[in-house]
């Protein structure tokens, strides 16, 4: 028996929970407490349409997850022969980070939501081993930097984060706090 979430959906209902995810990541970048209706308001979708896709914030922020999780595996596919595949996957991660911080806030006081962003980071620990190791080969990553190391950025990345009001002053305090962190993993230019 085909599980209900396995069955195909109809254009308009996938169309639907396209328009849900988009609301949802618009306005979850500025408050992850975001009122459920006001997601079916920007996705004008009626609240029963946002409730039979969502039932609560927690399966709408872990979906939100999810699709992006599916993103940046297909980046892994898409740049696996590129040199420069670790810095790409890397500065992808830190600008979902800066898109969905406010869901970190989310993620601590839900459980199901934690557990989502957790095994989110299990599973870009997988993509980013392999790039990582082909950076250390081409030297372009210093060899002693491991994949806990990379870890560390992220989580110093994020803090950089933390006093930044809007999406906008995230994105930027992020792309500059990544400049001045990816200078300690690359090789001294003057060895």
């Amino acid at each position: 028996m085909t599980a209900i979430s396995d069955m195909p959906r109809r254009k308009d209902a996938q169309r639907n929970r396209e328009a849900i995810l988009a609301a949802a990541r618009e306005l979850f970048a500025e408050c992850a407490d975001v009122p459920m209706y006001e997601v079916a308001r920007k996705a004008a979708v009626g609240q029963a349409t946002l409730y039979r896709n969502f039932p609560d914030r927690r399966d709408l922020a872990a979906a939100l997850l999810l699709e992006e999780m599916r993103q940046t595996e297909h980046l892994a596919v898409e740049h696996a022969d590129d040199p420069d595949a670790f810095f790409v996957l890397l500065r992808n991660v830190v600008d979902t980070i800066a898109r969905f911080h406010p869901l970190g806030e989310l993620a601590r006081e839900d459980a199901c939501v934690g557990s989502a962003l957790h095994s989110r980071r299990r599973r870009l620990r997988e993509l980013l081993t392999e790039p990582l190791r082909a950076a250390k080969a081409a030297g372009t990553v210093r060899c002693d930097v491991t994949i806990d190391d990379v870890f560390l950025v992220v989580l110093m990345v994020r803090g950089a984060m933390d006093g930044a009001d809007g999406p906008a002053e995230r994105a930027a305090a992020a792309s500059r706090a990544l400049s001045l962190v990816l200078e300690g993993l690359t090789p001294s230019r003057a060895a």
